[in-house]
C-alpha cells in the first residue's frame, strides 16, 4: 500500500515538472507599433509687396499716422505719462524698495495737493489760535486798524510775532489802497501773490510771505533783533507800492 502511494507521487511530479518549466521560459511577444509619417506637402506663403504698399496708401488702413495727427501735445503728454505711471506700478509690485517710494511719491502728492487747495495758513491756523488777538486778517477788515499805533504797543510788550503779523497786514491794506489786489476776508495769501501783476514786486511779496508764515504759523520764536531786519523789509516793500 506504501509503495502504491510512492509511486502515485513520484509520477505526479514527473508529471508538473515539464510543465513548470515550460511555463518559465516562455518569452513575451513583442509588439511592433508601425509609426505614421505625415507626407504632405507644405507650401510656404508669401505676401505680395505690391499688395502691401497699396493698402498702405488707403486711408483706412492708416490707423497709427491718423492717431498720431488727431493727438494734440497735451494728449500726448497724458499718454507719456499714464505709460510712467504704469511702469511704476509694475516696479512697485516686484521690488519692495520701489514699493515704498511710490507710495512715498503718493503721500508727497497728496499732502502737495491739500495745502495748495487749503492754504498752509488754514492747516496751521488751529495752533495759532491759541494766542489771544486783537485783530484776524480772516474775520477783521484790514483798513478798521490802527497800525503805527498798534505797532508801538505790540514792540513795547515784545510781542515781536504779532508785529510781524501787523506788519504783513499793513502791507496787504498798501497792496489793496494801491489796487494791485482785491482784498477779500477769505482769500488767502497765495491768492493775494497771484494777483500781483508785477514781477518785481511779486517776488519781494513772496519772500516776505514767506518769512511771515515761517514766523507765524511756524511758530518761530523771535526777538527785538531778528524784527529790526524784518520790519526794514516790509518798510522797504512798502515804499514800492505806488
Amino acid at each position: 500500500m506504501q509503495r502504491a502511494i510512492l509511486r502515485y507521487l513520484l509520477a505526479s511530479v514527473l508529471f508538473f515538472i515539464p510543465v513548470i518549466s515550460k511555463a518559465q521560459t516562455v518569452k513575451p511577444k513583442s509588439v511592433i507599433k508601425e509609426i505614421r509619417v505625415d507626407s504632405t506637402q507644405l507650401t510656404p506663403l508669401k505676401f505680395d509687396k505690391d499688395s502691401i504698399g497699396s493698402y498702405k496708401e488707403q486711408k483706412e488702413f492708416q490707423y497709427d499716422e491718423i492717431g498720431e495727427q488727431q493727438l494734440s501735445w497735451w494728449d500726448k503728454f497724458w499718454m507719456w505719462f499714464w505709460r510712467l505711471f504704469g511702469s511704476l506700478i509694475q516696479d512697485a509690485s516686484s521690488n519692495l524698495i520701489s514699493r515704498y517710494i511710490f507710495i512715498g511719491l503718493g503721500i508727497a502728492l497728496i499732502l502737495f495737493i491739500v495745502i495748495k487747495v487749503i492754504g498752509a495758513e488754514n492747516i496751521f491756523r488751529k495752533k495759532s489760535k491759541a494766542t489771544i488777538l486783537p485783530y484776524d486778517v480772516i474775520t477783521e477788515n484790514i483798513h478798521d486798524i490802527d497800525y503805527e499805533q498798534e505797532l508801538q504797543r505790540l514792540v513795547a510788550e515784545r510781542k515781536f510775532r504779532l508785529a510781524v503779523r501787523l506788519l504783513y497786514l499793513r502791507a496787504l491794506k498798501k497792496l489793496s489802497d494801491a489796487e494791485i489786489i482785491r482784498w477779500q476776508p477769505d482769500k488767502t495769501n497765495y491768492h493775494y501773490l497771484m494777483e500781483i501783476d508785477k514781477p518785481e514786486l511779486r517776488n519781494d511779496f513772496s519772500k516776505l510771505t514767506i518769512q511771515f508764515d515761517y514766523i507765524w504759523y511756524g511758530d518761530f520764536p523771535i526777538d527785538e533783533v531778528k524784527f529790526e531786519p524784518i520790519n526794514r523789509s516790509f518798510n522797504q516793500f512798502n515804499s514800492q507800492i505806488k
